[in-house]
C-alpha cells in the first residue's frame, strides 16, 4: 500500500468488507454532499466530498475486479472517436 486510491480502498475494505450495498448507499450520501456544498458555495468542502465519492468509487471497482483506469480509457477513447466522426 502506499498511493492514494490504495489507502482508501484498504480504509473501505475495513470499513464495509466485501459489502457493496452498504459502499454504494455512502456513495448516494456522498454525491448529496458535493450537492449542498455546490448549492452552498463551498468549494472546499466540495472538494472534500468529490475525493470521498472517487474513493469510494475506486474502492467499489475493486470489489468488482475492475481495472478502472483501464477501462475508462476504453470507454473514452470509443466516446471521443465517436464524437469527433459527428463534428464537421
Amino acid at each position: 500500500m502506499g498511493n492514494a486510491v490504495d489507502l482508501a480502498v484498504e480504509y473501505y475494505s475495513r470499513r464495509f468488507g466485501d459489502d457493496a450495498s452498504k459502499a454504494f448507499i455512502h456513495l448516494v450520501r456522498e454525491v448529496g454532499e458535493i450537492a449542498f456544498a455546490i448549492e452552498k458555495g463551498n468549494v472546499e468542502h466540495a472538494k472534500v466530498e468529490i475525493a470521498e465519492s472517487i474513493a469510494l468509487l475506486h474502492y467499489m471497482a475493486r470489489l468488482y475486479s475492475m481495472d478502472a483506469d483501464a477501462t475508462i480509457e476504453r470507454i473514452y477513447s470509443k466516446k471521443l472517436e465517436a464524437l469527433t466522426k459527428q463534428q464537421p
